[in-house]
């Protein structure tokens, strides 16, 4: 009795399989993904140039444990009717300072409150 092996023969490599995974996969990400835009905020950088002698514009700071409006730590509510009250007697900008520590979300609040609160010029520096 002779046992000899059949010679061993490569199958042809089908690629539908492999197509049907990648288009599963590709259906999943385009529905599972989401194109919406974030918002954005437009902030000016503070610029050099003659500045107004009548009115000097209102310093703001952002710090880490919260505001300071030309030097007096306020909440931000308090800050938002400070910016009026001054816009009300002349003041036409606002220099926001952000220091170190304060946070993207703090200064991103800071800028928010003062847009929709007054009608003041904003300037931010670092």
């Amino acid at each position: 009795m002779s046992f000899r092996a059949k010679p061993f023969r490569r199958r042809a490599v089908t690629l539908t399989p492999l197509i049907d995974v990648i288009f599963l996969l590709l259906l999943f990400f385009m529905l599972s993904s989401t194109f919406s835009r974030f918002g954005e905020i437009e902030i000016a950088g503070a610029s050099g140039g003659a500045a107004s002698a009548q009115t000097p514009p209102v310093f703001m700071q952002l710090r880490e444990d919260g505001l300071t409006v030309n030097g007096r730590p306020m909440e931000p509510v308090q800050a938002v009717a400070e910016l009026k009250r001054l816009a009300g007697q002349g003041a036409a900008s606002v220099i926001l300072s952000v220091r170190e520590r304060a946070t993207s979300q703090q200064l991103v609040d800071a800028v928010t409150a003062i847009r929709a609160g007054t009608t003041l010029r904003l300037s931010v520096i670092h």
